[in-house]
């Protein structure tokens, strides 16, 4: 009797193991290191993007006010050479071989900006292309177009981006590219540091682990240019995303509420983790 009851023992102990091993291996529900891993390098992808419109647009001002704001210590091409071709409406802002910025955000090689009119005037064309650009130690490329769409110049600025053959490799040489449409409002405050971006649209091409993907944003993506100074966040701190892939998976990411942080919620098959990104960076 003693003889039976050990083995019955050992069978529970087994199946014990097996179930566990399971739930931990086998649960499609799970949200794992991976998933929080293209929330990141989807966050990568599009910050590096969003700081080329940053340049664009202070390198637009900054001609345009006759260099007023040159020793602007926020502006992200304070420590580039910028040279300025009226005639050919050419903006060249170059990097050299690196250099960093104020939010320690490094950057190196040279952006060039092709323009038809000032960037508040509606109907203007902004034509954004790179020469052996850097920032971060990831390589950008691409033509990012950006027309002014605003209906007055008394409202916020706002803009159509379309961005082809867009492309951010990393220094392992992984590459994620992409392909997208946006529209962009750039609301301006009496004080800078309250200004804000707030963004709607879709996007599509192949991440960095060689899945194609669409992303489209059903709650509107803000960026907050405050919260730079503060704590350095330079991804979107409010918002929706949601990020379907080619094998039938998708992935809801959630910047959150407005605050200035690193936290986002993601969210597959109904199960949902917050984590903060910038603790699962890979490679830079």
């Amino acid at each position: 009797m003693k003889r039976t009851i050990n083995f019955l023992s050992a069978i529970a102990l087994v199946l014990f193991f097996v179930t566990a091993c399971q739930d931990e291996t086998e649960n499609p529900n799970q949200l794992t290191d991976a998933d929080v891993t293209l929330a990141e390098n989807e966050a990568v992808a599009e910050s590096t993007f969003e700081d080329i419109d940053d340049i664009a647009y202070e390198s637009l001002l900054l001609f345009e006010s006759g260099g007023r704001i040159a020793d602007s210590e926020d502006s992200p091409i304070r420590c580039a050479t910028k040279t300025h071709d009226k005639e050919n409406k050419v903006i060249t802002i170059d990097y050299g071989e690196g250099c960093v910025g104020k939010h320690g955000r490094e950057r190196k090689g040279k952006i060039i900006i092709n323009y038809t009119d000032r960037r508040f005037v509606s109907g203007a064309v902004h034509v954004i292309t790179f020469d052996d650009f850097y920032v971060d130690g990831k390589k950008v490329e691409g033509t990012r177009t950006r027309t002014n769409i605003s209906d007055s110049v008394e409202d916020y600025l706002k803009f159509r981006i379309e961005l082809s053959e867009g492309k951010v490799t990393w220094e392992d040489g992984s590459f994620a590219t992409r392909e997208a449409v946006w529209e962009t409002t750039r609301v301006r405050t009496p004080n800078p540091i309250n200004d804000e971006r707030i963004r709607t649209g879709s996007a599509s091409g192949v991440n960095r682990e060689g899945l194609t993907y669409t992303v489209t944003i059903t709650k509107a993506v803000i960026w907050k240019r405050g919260c730079l100074p503060a704590k350095r966040i330079m991804i979107p701190v409010e918002g929706i995303k949601v990020k379907e892939f080619e094998d039938g998976t998708s992935l809801s990411i959630d910047y959150g509420d407005g605050t200035c942080d690193d936290m986002v919620t993601i969210t597959k098959d109904g199960v949902s983790k917050t984590v903060e990104l910038k603790k699962h960076k890979r490679n830079g």
